[in-house]
């Protein structure tokens, strides 16, 4: 079985790097729950890596209180072979392009890309 296709290993992963932040705040579960405001039980599923997914609300709380990214919680995971197959297709034709440009040109496409991003964002605030 390939860690990086379960699932499983995804959920004990994060609740691993959940448990060792605590720690290394020398903080106990009651603590931290109630600094963060996580029910306690919900909050042991998650070091354990029981029951569903963790919400990402939950973990975008804990990564702010932690002073960490959001990904910290997904490093070391990667999609498998089935899954990577699966990439947009418009992705995989764009980043062949971005490939053959120079570096300047590739950074007016990032610096245009980005434009479009914040463009997008404010027509959804």
């Amino acid at each position: 079985m390939e860690n990086s296709n379960n699932i499983q290993w995804l959920k004990t992963h994060i609740g691993k790097r959940l448990k060792n932040l605590r720690r290394q705040k020398g903080l106990s579960m009651e603590v931290l729950t109630g600094l963060i405001g996580i029910d306690l039980p919900n909050y042991l599923y998650l070091e354990k890596g029981l029951k569903g997914a963790p919400k990402l609300e939950t973990l975008c709380k804990l990564a702010e209180f932690y002073g960490i990214p959001i990904n910290y919680f997904f490093q070391d995971y990667k999609l498998s072979g089935a899954a990577r197959l699966k990439t947009n297709a418009v992705e995989k034709k764009m980043l062949a392009v971005f490939r053959q440009m120079g570096a300047s040109n590739q950074h007016l496409c990032v610096r245009f890309l980005n434009g479009v991003r914040q463009e997008a964002q404010k027509g959804l605030g």
